[in-house]
């Protein structure tokens, strides 16, 4: 099972969370290549026996699986991505305690330190609690990283969510940027040593906000990146990448090719469509690649641009904006693969944002295709000129001629 083919990207158009629903057509419409899907193991994992759940035994003890939970919201819709030759991400998170199906299992898997958050890292301090999150990552890597594919497949494994802002999404309570992130390598380490196992063409991606050197949480992202690289260099280097969410940094703002704090520098504040040229030069710098000679995957796991409200003229600065991302997308090489965020409006998106290709699912217009999506149909295709052509006049610009030369990226 070890030499199993890599699922080849058949184009860089992807959707992130995916979730069974009545739109599992889009897979299709959209002619998407890949996608993301959110692994919150604390709803499915359990201590104790009990009815429905599958017993896994790790590290001389016997854990449990909400096996129905599984097949109704992994399994199905990885199914539906196989069967379409899409590549997946797992998105592997950590609920807080109070949130846990198994209450006793949320306080193994909390750190001491930990005082709040909207998700957590997983306890890296006690045997305990080590073996049970690997416990978990075994029993996935061993059901989605089979030859035969029976469950669906992952072929990328994104370990935790935006840690640069880890107060909010991998909470170990308030640790020093250095302290937080050689955390991070430990958990990044493990998942890597455990999927390899099964999959030997298996990569974890480390998962950041659209920070660089600005602070969108609470580190600089590039700071962390430049620690797990040197971590790598000392301790021996593995095959990381990068799951990177490229939002303007102003959210609600859909004319992304205006950010005002996304600049042509090495040194830039935040890294989003309009400045993509600065971590596809990062991706290709040899003190970046693994082993200093391959370039590490950079999937956009998580992004995409806002409609202010669902007039007319919001929903065509969306659709703008979107035309702009892809262009930026298409042309970079260091660019593996966009996951657009989010698939529906979601009341969770932050500050109320609108990224949904289609609009909320529970209201009148439940799922309708917004402007935005009819673009994303057209990316990559022979129709894309044509659709695109429009967006011109609302970016401003008289052509799609928007790459910026390496050379002007100091």
């Amino acid at each position: 099972s070890l030499h199993r083919p890599e699922t080849v990207l058949k184009n860089k158009k992807g959707i992130g969370g995916i979730h069974p629903n009545d739109f599992i057509s889009d897979f299709d419409n959209l002619d998407l290549g890949s996608a993301t899907l959110n692994m919150y193991i604390t709803m499915f994992t359990y201590l104790t026996p009990g009815e429905g759940r599958v017993a896994h035994e790790y590290g001389g003890k016997m854990y449990y699986f909400d096996e129905g939970f599984i097949e109704t919201n992994l399994d199905n819709v990885l199914l539906e991505a196989r069967w379409r030759g899409m590549a997946v991400a797992a998105i592997l998170l950590v609920q807080p305690a109070k949130d846990a199906a198994d209450k006793e299992l949320g306080r193994l898997l909390t750190d001491p330190a930990c005082n709040g958050g909207n998700l957590i890292m997983p306890d890296m301090t006690s045997p305990e609690s080590v073996n049970c999150f690997a416990a978990v990552t075994d029993f996935l890597a061993g059901r989605y990283c089979r030859q035969d594919d029976l469950y669906g497949r992952v072929d990328k494994w994104i370990v935790l969510n935006e840690v640069d802002a880890a107060r909010s999404w991998a909470n170990a309570g308030d640790r020093p940027m250095y302290v937080l992130t050689d955390y991070y390598i430990k958990v990044l380490r493990l998942v890597y040593n455990i999927v390899r196992q099964y999959d030997a063409n298996a990569e974890v991606l480390a998962s950041f906000t659209h920070s660089w050197t600005g602070i969108a949480g609470d580190y600089p992202a590039k700071d962390m990146l430049d620690v797990i690289n040197a971590m790598g260099r000392n301790e021996g280097d593995y095959r990381w990448g990068l799951a990177y969410h490229t939002y303007p940094w102003d959210l609600l703002d859909p004319r992304c090719w205006e950010c005002p704090y996304s600049t042509f520098s090495m040194e830039t504040p935040c890294v989003s469509f309009r400045n993509l040229e600065v971590i596809d030069k990062w991706m290709f710098m040899p003190e970046n690649m693994y082993q200093g000679t391959v370039k590490r995957s950079l999937w956009l796991s998580e992004a995409g641009i806002n409609s202010r409200s669902y007039s007319d003229a919001d929903l065509e600065e969306q659709a703008a904006g979107t035309a702009y991302a892809w262009k930026k997308i298409n042309a970079l090489d260091g660019v593996d693969a966009h996951q657009w965020h989010n698939w529906f409006d979601n009341a969770g998106d932050g500050s109320g944002a609108l990224l949904g290709l289609r609009k909320f699912r529970d209201t009148e217009n439940a799922g309708q295709a917004k402007p935005a999506w009819y673009v994303y149909q057209a990316a990559g295709t022979d129709r894309e000129d044509e659709v695109f052509a429009k967006y011109l006049g609302v970016i401003g610009i008289e052509n799609w001629d928007i790459i910026v030369d390496e050379d002007e990226i100091r």
